[in-house]
């Protein structure tokens, strides 16, 4: 095990969250959870391309592949949200303030320029300028040029609440009631999940 991996705790908490591990297709051995989750955190810590994911956490199509159906599917925003009920249950978080700031990534020149569609559904009426598919994906060009911003709000202790993105240009002050609003901590039992720092 890699000091950056999953400790024998961490994954003891996150195990009960995921989906069930099956057997995979027939003759194609599956790939734990773990290992995957593993390759996820390591290539999204180094930024290294996929190709170059260690053997140790299985294929890099794997990781990948699985990475985008969760994602797709909103699994990784359900951990966290179970997480943070776990955390608010035990205490843990600090409702007494919430920080949120703001960050700009520098994104690739040719971050935007991927095909949408096959080409056959695109009529002349719906097509879409660069600048506005930029726009879709969250790009756009500040004082550091092409790139995107993350916006965070963290309990008082910096344990993260909420993200949100936008493109690059944008100031914080424009997403700040965005990103508040998409703190949802579920409380144990019934009760609305909680939003707002004391």
């Amino acid at each position: 095990m890699s000091r950056t991996d999953l400790s024998q705790s961490q994954w003891d908490q996150l195990q009960p969250l995921l989906p069930p591990e099956h057997s995979g297709k027939k003759g194609r051995p599956y790939v734990s959870h773990r290992s995957v989750i593993n390759g996820i955190l390591w290539r999204l810590r180094t930024g290294a391309p996929w190709r170059d994911l260690p053997t140790r956490y299985g294929p890099y199509q794997t990781c990948a592949d699985r990475l985008a159906r969760w994602s797709k599917r909103g699994l990784w925003q359900t951990i966290l949200q179970k997480l943070q009920g776990q955390a608010d249950t035990k205490g843990q978080l600090d409702w007494q303030t919430n920080c949120a700031d703001g960050s700009v990534i520098r994104a690739h020149q040719h971050a935007a320029g991927a095909r949408h569609g096959d080409g056959a559904e695109a009529t002349p009426a719906k097509a879409k300028t660069p600048t506005e598919y930029a726009a879709d994906q969250a790009l756009g060009y500040s004082q550091g040029g092409f790139s995107t911003k993350i916006h965070l709000v963290c309990d008082g202790k910096g344990r993260p609440l909420a993200a949100t993105i936008s493109p690059g240009q944008a100031h914080e002050s424009q997403h700040l009631g965005t990103s508040l609003d998409k703190v949802r901590v579920p409380r144990n039992g019934r009760g609305r999940p909680r939003k707002r720092p004391k």
